[in-house]
């Protein structure tokens, strides 16, 4: 849990979800765009606040020590003070959105989700920005999704699956529903496998009888995609 300590007590929490795209400008001022197509990893830049007691924060420094810049850890917004970055904005109650599977059909930018409730069908399920997971990697929702009159909906979301769906995979969105595994845990809502790429010094400040921390930078996690 240490990096998601990191979380809690962040400043301000920078956030990078865009694709790899690069400008060229021609010599007649034309604009040329390429893009590399990736898997759009979620990149996170944590910047935590200082003051925090040296004697109350060992555990915290030794829990970031152990996984440092090579091992996995995963940062879970909902019981933060970010918790509004992937709080689920549809309609649906909690009891219905439990009982929501993936489907096998989903493949490239469109999930499909099946096992609907009998609601009526303007219903929203996903507005647009909501966040969903399937299995370990999460994916943002681009339309309005109503619930429609059929036995499944399509959800367009802004990149490709990452791992197929061989077979159905409990609904995960905003701050509600199971994860699987991840890292010998599950979790309640939308989480990120991250591996941390630039990890800050820190100096202590001496007060009496303790030491206050403060980092020298921020911590840069990126999204750890197998």
């Amino acid at each position: 849990m240490s990096l998601q300590t990191i979380l809690s007590i962040c400043e301000t929490v920078g956030i990078n979800d865009q694709r790899f795209i690069g400008q060229t400008l021609s010599r007649n001022q034309k604009l040329i765009t390429s893009e590399i197509l990736t898997v759009v990893p979620f990149g996170f830049d944590l910047k935590p606040m200082n003051y925090l007691l040296y004697s109350k924060s060992r555990g915290i420094l030794n829990s970031l020590r152990i996984p440092d810049k090579s091992l996995q850890q995963f940062l879970n917004f909902t019981d933060t003070g970010w918790s509004h970055y992937t709080a689920y904005q549809g309609d649906m109650s909690v009891s219905q959105l439990y009982g929501c599977n993936w489907k096998p059909a989903s493949a490239n930018k469109t999930l499909v989700l099946g096992d609907l409730p009998n609601v009526a069908v303007n219903k929203v399920i996903f507005r647009i920005g909501d966040f969903v997971q399937v299995g370990l990697y999460s994916y943002i929702v681009t339309v309005d999704v109503l619930r429609g009159s059929l036995t499944t909906v399509d959800v367009p979301v802004h990149r490709n699956l990452l791992s197929a769906v061989t077979s159905d995979i409990p609904l995960v969105t905003g701050q509600y529903g199971q994860t699987v595994s991840m890292g010998g845990n599950s979790y309640t809502g939308i989480t990120f496998p991250v591996v941390l790429r630039d990890y800050p010094n820190y100096t202590l400040t001496p007060m009496t009888n303790d030491s206050y921390i403060n980092w020298n930078g921020s911590f840069k996690a990126f999204e750890s995609v197998l």
